[in-house]
């Protein structure tokens, strides 16, 4: 399960709304927090613990049956006296979606199985991370942090040479992007969910450059492996391969997708790049572009 900052989205929407976050547990502990850590490595008092948020917190251990069973969800709507068709499950798992939909309550499905989402047909809506979660769907208050179709992120670095990709950028789609191996970089490919993201690009011998980029499988190309291929926004007269890539990524636009031809993905890719150029000249993003990370070597 991927968090990227949605567990402080998902507290602060709590906070200011004074809502009690009716369901989301998962065996001894609520898988979010679990994965953000809040309860084993941060102390009672701190300001970004979750424990406060919840008005219920039941563990695996404390009803006789676990998932699929909808018993541990049921049990939540009890202490909170509520009726389970208020109720909201966000959950990875499918034997928690079925648990959940069992109890009668709505939920979302956010799938820990990659490229199954198919798998997930009994939740009532399935997202690709928690970064696509729209709360207004389900009687909450929106989110307030999109700014013109872009959520801006903590922004992170990754780097490296560029490499050869699959060869269908500039032949295929008529987009060239400029490939980063993935080697090394498990860990952060496994952190942040699969879609479009944009940001900074720099490159040792040129400068810096707006961006947008995909992470992921790519659908429609039924890739095995998660990819990284960023789309620098400019018009080079000549391949950089083994040139040095940084970039600053600040901001998501989308999940990734499929799309039913060839053209429709294409006309998609370029409507992700107006949408990071808009967003790039904003003052909350442009600053990066001045980022020290971006105009270092290695």
């Amino acid at each position: 399960m991927e968090s990227s900052g949605m567990d402080g989205k998902l507290k602060k929407l709590l906070e200011k709304h004074h809502l009690k976050l009716q369901v989301l547990l998962l065996k001894i502990m609520s898988y979010l927090v679990q994965r953000v850590n809040c309860f084993q490595r941060l102390p009672p008092c701190s300001p970004i613990s979750w424990k406060e948020s919840f008005s219920v917190i039941i563990g695996g251990d404390e009803v006789r049956l676990g998932k699929p069973s909808p018993e541990i969800f049921l049990e939540v709507a009890k202490r909170l006296n509520v009726d389970p068709s208020s109720c909201l499950v966000i959950e990875d798992s499918l034997p928690g979606v079925t648990a959940g939909r069992a109890a009668g309550m709505e939920v979302v499905a956010v799938p820990s199985i990659p490229k199954q989402p198919h798998l997930y047909t009994l939740a009532d809506e399935v997202i690709n991370s928690l970064l696509d979660l729209r709360p207004e769907k389900w009687g909450l208050p929106p989110f307030q942090d999109w700014i013109k179709d872009t959520l801006p992120l903590e922004p992170w670095h990754i780097g490296g040479p560029v490499v050869k990709g699959f060869g269908r950028g500039s032949k295929v789609l008529g987009i060239p992007t400029a490939n980063l191996s993935t080697e090394g970089y498990g860990s952060l490919l496994s952190e942040h969910p699969s879609g479009v993201y944009f940001g900074w690009a720099g490159l040792s011998k040129r400068g810096v450059f707006k961006m947008v980029m995909s992470i992921g499988w790519n659908p429609y190309f039924n890739n095995t492996e998660k990819t990284i291929e960023p789309w620098l926004l400019h018009n080079f007269d000549e391949d950089f391969y083994g040139e040095e890539l940084r970039l600053i990524i600040v901001g998501y636009i989308r999940p990734e997708a499929n799309f039913s031809s060839l053209q429709s993905l294409i006309e998609k890719i370029h409507h992700d790049r107006k949408v990071a150029e808009e967003a790039l000249d904003l003052p909350l993003f442009s600053k990066y572009k001045d980022d020290p990370y971006l105009k270092s070597s290695t």
